[in-house]
């Protein structure tokens, strides 16, 4: 949520103010009415509901000292009972967040456009083949981080539940190139014009990795790897 230094930031108390916070909503439903503002990144923490504050983010409109000044921690707010929709909790810098955790993006169908259907079919129930999609995905992108195929790339990518140790050592061993191959046969006829894009691009892949000298996993790993090296640029 914390972006430049604003009215907002420096009306906060103490070691609170002037970007020493990280802040999150508690709910996820409410996290969801922002993704066209903010994006569909997600991660969560755990806090000390003792050691925070917390007020409602619809109070952020008004006056800044009086949101601070009516902030309560969030131990305060679950003694009153059910917690406001919009409830954001700011946790200071010094006070170290434990169980950090990347989840899923947050993505709606009309984000994934034509790979909706796919990732809905596979993101969850077949690791192995999102993860080699995923990859032909970050491809196809040709480095433009909010297209489709990247925002499908990073759905593909990561899940509610983190992945096993073992997944990327089992695609590697299956021959990614063979796997994500698999992928586009099988989902074909759910998406016959997304599946026919990819494969041209899996196809312009091997040529490139025979040109490499490399194989053809390898290759769909290291066009990957190149694409997402312009990233931190992007973010910049």
């Amino acid at each position: 949520m914390y972006g430049p230094p604003s009215a907002f930031d420096a009306a906060a108390p103490g070691t609170y103010a002037h970007g020493k916070r990280v802040s999150a909503w508690v709910s996820l439903e409410h996290a969801r009415t922002r993704i066209d503002e903010l994006g569909g990144g997600r991660v969560s923490y755990s806090v000390d509901p003792a050691r925070t504050l917390a007020n409602r983010a619809s109070l952020r409109d008004g006056d800044p000292v009086a949101y601070w000044e009516s902030a309560r921690s969030l131990a305060a707010w679950q003694a009153d009972g059910e917690l406001p929709e919009d409830l954001e909790v700011h946790q200071n810098v010094p006070v170290r967040a434990k169980r950090i955790q990347i989840h899923a993006p947050i993505v709606t169908d009309e984000m994934l456009g034509e790979y909706a259907e796919v990732v809905a079919e596979i993101a969850d129930e077949d690791r192995l083949s999102a993860k080699a999609l995923m990859h032909l995905a970050v491809i196809a992108s040709h480095g433009d981080f909010d297209s489709t195929d990247f925002t499908a790339a990073c759905a593909l990518a990561w899940r509610d539940e983190p992945d096993p140790d073992r997944l990327i050592r089992e695609l590697v061993e299956m021959d990614p190139d063979k796997g994500v191959s698999a992928v586009l046969a099988e989902h074909t006829a759910t998406a016959p014009e997304l599946m026919t894009r990819l494969r041209e691009g899996l196809e312009e892949t091997r040529r490139w990795a025979d040109d490499q000298g490399l194989e053809h996993g390898q290759g769909l790993f290291a066009r990957t790897a190149a694409v997402l090296d312009q990233l931190p640029d992007h973010v910049a």
